[in-house]
């Protein structure tokens, strides 16, 4: 186990049972990082490429018109410097095309490249099995259940908004 996770399992050890969603939060955030840390890793061992390249080629799967970089900052959520750095680093590889829209000449549309398309669609598949392997042992019965859990909590989340 390592470290950080050592850490959370004695926190979650001393916090009294009436405080279940404290409890609960920090098991999802902690088995969050982990399933993210291996595909982080998996990215990075088997594409030599990051987690937001690899989230941005997603994000422009299956659009064909392709999306502003406006949209693939909502899309990601993060800032639009952040998007444009990754775009141009993409761009120079030859993953993405990134073509001026004809309603403003300093907006970009940015689509994939075949290139793109086809070590997307490798980096998906290698995805999708290592969530297949992480998720291995979980029922169907409890991924129903967690699933509508993680509903509640959405829909709970939504209602502080209004």
């Amino acid at each position: 186990m390592n470290n950080g996770l050592q850490i959370v399992e004695q926190k979650l050890q001393h916090i009294p049972s009436e405080k279940e969603g404290l409890r609960l939060w920090l098991r999802i955030v902690s088995c969050s990082q982990m399933v993210e840390q291996e595909i982080r890793t998996m990215l990075r061992d088997k594409f030599d490429t990051t987690l937001p390249r690899f989230e941005l080629l997603s994000a422009l799967d299956g659009v064909a018109d392709g999306l502003s970089m406006g949209e693939l900052s909502s899309w990601l959520m993060v800032t639009k410097g952040n998007v444009t750095g990754i775009a141009e680093r993409l761009s120079e590889d030859g993953f993405i095309k990134r073509n001026p829209t004809p309603t403003d000449r300093r907006s970009f549309c940015v689509t994939l490249t075949p290139k793109g398309k086809k070590a997307y669609k490798e980096m998906e598949e290698q995805y999708e099995s290592l969530l297949d392997k992480l998720f291995s042992g979980v029922s169907l019965d409890d991924s129903d259940m967690f699933t509508g859990v993680l509903a509640k909590v959405k829909e709970e989340v939504e209602n502080l908004r209004e």
